[in-house]
């Protein structure tokens, strides 16, 4: 799933041009970011809810950081529409989500040492 989502992301060129993500500034990365200097910047984490092989549902937190926060909105309301105000369905290669809800996250949080917006989104993942 974790891939899954990497390519979902990258297909939206909406969201590429909000972060301005180029092979170069590959600035959405699962677990740590590429450049932890060069914002914007989305990271990700996909964990199963039941640890069973066959489960098909996840938490999906996304973790966005930039130096602006008119920026880390924008980013998160884009993030908001691709994984629950979306109401054709989300297809991620084969795999299909029939159930991809905003559950929760944090607040927009500043660190002023280091002058950096941060928001984690948190989203239940359901698919067939």
């Amino acid at each position: 799933m974790i891939k899954s989502i990497l390519n979902y992301l990258l297909s939206d060129t909406e969201l590429l041009n909000l972060i301005a993500y180029t092979d170069q500034n590959k600035r959405i990365n699962p677990y740590e970011p590429f450049d932890k200097e060069d914002y914007p910047y989305i990271v990700y984490e996909v964990s199963p809810f039941l640890a069973s092989e066959g489960t098909t549902q996840y938490r999906c937190d996304i973790r966005v950081t930039t130096q602006n926060v008119l920026l880390l909105e924008s980013i998160s309301n884009r993030l908001l529409f691709l994984f629950h105000k979306k109401k054709t369905g989300v297809k991620i290669n084969d795999t299909t989500i029939y159930s991809s809800k905003h559950a929760g996250g944090s607040g927009i949080v500043f660190y002023p040492d280091f002058k950096i917006f941060e928001q984690t989104l948190t989203f239940n993942i359901k698919a067939i």
